[in-house]
């Protein structure tokens, strides 16, 4: 059996992402719980070669649209 490329589950969430957090910032505004982001950090990672310094820093906002989004985009990939 062949396995399925994994490229489009990846971009069907990220659209899922970007869909849900910019719906929940214009519904917030009208249901405050939407608008409400929780905030994930990882870093500062640094990286120091004498030569070269590299510091990396991820952060993530995701509020309750971001989440219903990506659910929906799951939907939408599986039933395809």
């Amino acid at each position: 059996m062949r396995r399925k490329s994994s490229l489009p589950l990846v971009w069907s969430i990220l659209i899922g992402l970007f869909l849900g957090t910019y719906l929940g910032y214009i519904l917030g505004n009208y249901i405050p719980f939407f608008s409400h982001a929780w905030n994930l950090q990882l870093g500062p990672l640094a990286l120091d070669l004498g030569f070269l310094k590299l510091q990396f820093n991820i952060a993530l906002g995701i509020n309750a649209m971001s989440l219903l989004g990506v659910l929906f985009m799951l939907y939408v990939y599986l039933v395809q």
